[in-house]
This record gives structure tokens, C-alpha cells and sequence, in this order.
């Protein structure tokens, strides 16, 4: 019996103790808007304001790589913006607007993909630059999809800081990074669906270490734009084993796709790479490429642009499997995807995939190609090396039906 008592006295102790001391409270949401990853790109949605004080909502694509806003034709002139109306929107609770004559009229142009392009069957019909944005604290936490636009001071950043260089006039943030024993700046870009660098550092940086070659011919995200520009088809994919930033930020077995020259390799010894040369032009610094989304998606990011810092929490491993799918890199032609060209992975000769340029990809394992959007066939072609892939293909009118081989670009 006085066991008995002594063990409920104890207990009564306990949870009198229990009782008295403060309960913890669970920690606070983070807040924020909620985001669509479409293939790497982040997509908002954003309530923009008519010139009759209606509410219009679509989807805009946040970029962290362009300067200016940029909505379809049909959206800017609904919102009067062809007759001097401002740009007015708003994320959340947050209002933003801009003059007319700051934002572009029509997506699309020369070597730029149309918003279809990139994220059709979803309409996208605006897309929204970092500058509109560099008053606040950017918190972008990949792992959680929330967009965040905090006042400075507001809330505490988490994860290792390292400073950031801003072009204030065009938003684009840059940071240094140790590659190869070299200190380079490279822009931070989430409208990015992949890092991309310089042909001519990329092939220097391979005549260095040509074990880092993956494949000459973009696969998988480092597809990024299928466009029909052998500025994409034939450029080399790499992984970096190491990209430093900062003290304490280390990006391992780093993917990017060092790009062919525009307009051949004559050309470019000439006048330098047209498309880099004028690209950073914007950037705060010569930067020799930009952080996409596999170099971003594994960290909770944010980016305090008046006091010039980036925090990187990090929320999941690397994944080494990124681009592992069959040795073939697709263009996007309206609906269709079309066999822009054939790979050559870096660990064996490619063997004959039974493809040809030109054919158009029609179904992977039974899965539709045409009308799909991008993420949707890159995922139905993604698997584990060895493992075959059943493609169905038309060729000049006639249905081609052929077995490849998943390829390793780890």
C-alpha cells in the first residue's frame, strides 16, 4: 500500500509540475503567398487592377533575370496601360505599380520564348522582374511553396548570409562564388528552370577538368527553353563538384549548361558571345552566368535587398538524379516536342536510340507528349539509368514506335 501511495504522490507531483510550468507554444507559420513550380519557374498569382477599379487576376512568372515587366499584348491594353494607364497589382496584401512606359508590351521577341512557350497548357500572361521588389526582404522557401516580401527589420533571416551585389536600376542581385580556385560573380536567378554559364568559361573550365563533362546536347531541366537554337542543343552540360558562396554556403556536384556560341564558334572568337555580352549588361557586376532553380529549390532563400545580403537555409540534399532520362533534347514548337537533337553523354558513346531530328515525341510509356506541359513529359522521361523508356514518335507522317535507354548524367 504505501508503495501504492508513494507512486501516486510522485505522479500528482509530476503533473502538478507539468502544469505549472509555461506550456510551449508552437512555433508561428511562415507567411507568405503561396507559388507554383512549373519546371523550375516560380509562378504568382497576382491581382492586377482595371482602369475601372475592377480586380483582373493571372498568372505572372517571377524573374529574377529581366529587368522590366513584361504582359501579354491582350492584358496590357485590358489594363489601359497602351493609354498611359499605370501598372497596378498586387501579391498578397502588398501593392506594387509602375508607368507605362516601364513595362513591355507582348511577351515574346528575338530568342525569347513566349510565355506558351514556356508554361503552356497554363496561361501565364505576365512576367514580373525582382526590380519591382528590391524596397522589401525576398523570402522565397521552396520547400514550403511561399513567396514572401517582408519590410526590412520585420522578421529575423535564417541560414548562412552572404552579401549580394544589386544592380538597383534592373533588380539583378549577383553573388561571388569560389569555382575552380577563381572567385566569379553569378547572377541569383529563380526564373531560371536551370543554371546556365558562358560557353567560353564553361569550355575552359573543361579543359581543366574534363571529367566534369556530362553531355554535349542539353537534357532534362538543363533543357530549359527548348528553343531551336543550337545556342541550347549543342551546348556541354557539367557538374562543378564544389561552387563556394560565401563562408559557409557550398552548392556540391553544381549541374549547368555552358551554352554554344550564338551564332558559331567564328562569330563569337570576333565580337565576343552576343547573348552573354549583352545579358549582364543589367547585372551588377560581369557576371559569367546565373543560379537556377536546381541550384535554388533546396534552400529556404531570402534576400534582404536594401542592406545587400542573401541568407541560404537549407532544406533538402542535392539531387544527383536531376537529369537522368534518355539522350535527347527536345524544342517546343506550339503544342508539339520535337527531337531537336541527340546527346552524347560523357560516360559512353551514345548507342543508336532509333530517333531522329525531326521526329516529333508523341507519347512516353503511353503518356501523351502533345499539349503537355513541359514538366509533365520531362517527368515522364526522367528514371533510373538502364531503365527503358517506350517512345512513340511520328516521322514524315508514320508512327515510329522505339525502346531507349535512360541515361546517368550524375
Amino acid at each position: 500500500m504505501r508503495i501504492i501511495v508513494t507512486s501516486l504522490v510522485a505522479a500528482l507531483s509530476i503533473a502538478l509540475s507539468a502544469a505549472a510550468a509555461p506550456a510551449k507554444k508552437p512555433p508561428a507559420p511562415r507567411e507568405g503567398v503561396a507559388f507554383i513550380l512549373d519546371a523550375g519557374r516560380i509562378l504568382l498569382d497576382v491581382a492586377f487592377t482595371t482602369p475601372d477599379g475592377q480586380e483582373r487576376k493571372a498568372l505572372a512568372w517571377f524573374n529574377m533575370g529581366m529587368a522590366a515587366p513584361v504582359l501579354t499584348s491582350d492584358l496590357y491594353r485590358e489594363l489601359g496601360l497602351d493609354r498611359g494607364a499605370p501598372l497596378r497589382l498586387r501579391i498578397g496584401e502588398r501593392a506594387f505599380d509602375a508607368r507605362a512606359d516601364q513595362v513591355k508590351d507582348g511577351d515574346g521577341g528575338v530568342g525569347v520564348p513566349t510565355f506558351d512557350h514556356l508554361f503552356a497548357p497554363r496561361r501565364v500572361e505576365a512576367m514580373l522582374p525582382a526590380r519591382m521588389f528590391t524596397d522589401y526582404v525576398l523570402r522565397i522557401d521552396y520547400g514550403r511553396r511561399l513567396f514572401a516580401l517582408d519590410a526590412p527589420g520585420a522578421k529575423g533571416p535564417e541560414g548562412p548570409p552572404v552579401p549580394i551585389q544589386l544592380n538597383a536600376e534592373t533588380g539583378l542581385a549577383a553573388v561571388e562564388a569560389q569555382i575552380d580556385g577563381e572567385t566569379r560573380a553569378l547572377v541569383i536567378d529563380a526564373g531560371g528552370g536551370y543554371s546556365w554559364m558562358r560557353g567560353d568559361i564553361a569550355r575552359n573550365l573543361l579543359a581543366r577538368h574534363p571529367d566534369w563533362l556530362r553531355a554535349h546536347g542539353a537534357v532534362g531541366a538543363a533543357n530549359a527553353n527548348m528553343v531551336d537554337f543550337a545556342f541550347e542543343k549543342e551546348g556541354d552540360v557539367l557538374r562543378i563538384p564544389s561552387v563556394r558562396l560565401g563562408d559557409s554556403v557550398e552548392l556540391s556536384g553544381l549541374g549547368f549548361l555552358g551554352t554554344a556560341p550564338v551564332l558559331g564558334g567564328f562569330v563569337e572568337s570576333a565580337f565576343g558571345d552576343l547573348f552573354w555580352d549583352n545579358w549582364r549588361k543589367a547585372a551588377p557586376a560581369p557576371v559569367i552566368g546565373w543560379l537556377g532553380a536546381n541550384a535554388l529549390r533546396d534552400f529556404e532563400l531570402t534576400i534582404d535587398y536594401p542592406n545587400r545580403m542573401s541568407y541560404w537555409r537549407r532544406q533538402k540534399a542535392p539531387d544527383a538524379a536531376e537529369l537522368d532520362q534518355p539522350a535527347i533534347t527536345l524544342v517546343r514548337n506550339g503544342a508539339r516536342y520535337i527531337i531537336g537533337g541527340v546527346a552524347q553523354p560523357a560516360s559512353r558513346p551514345q548507342a543508336p536510340l532509333g530517333v531522329e531530328i525531326g521526329d516529333e515525341l508523341l507519347t512516353v510509356d503511353g503518356v501523351a507528349a502533345r499539349g503537355a506541359s513541359k514538366e509533365n513529359v520531362l517527368s515522364a522521361l526522367h528514371g533510373a539509368p538502364g531503365e527503358r523508356k517506350r517512345l512513340t514518335l511520328e516521322r514524315r507522317g508514320a508512327r515510329v514506335e522505339t525502346n531507349v535507354e535512360v541515361e546517368s548524367f550524375r
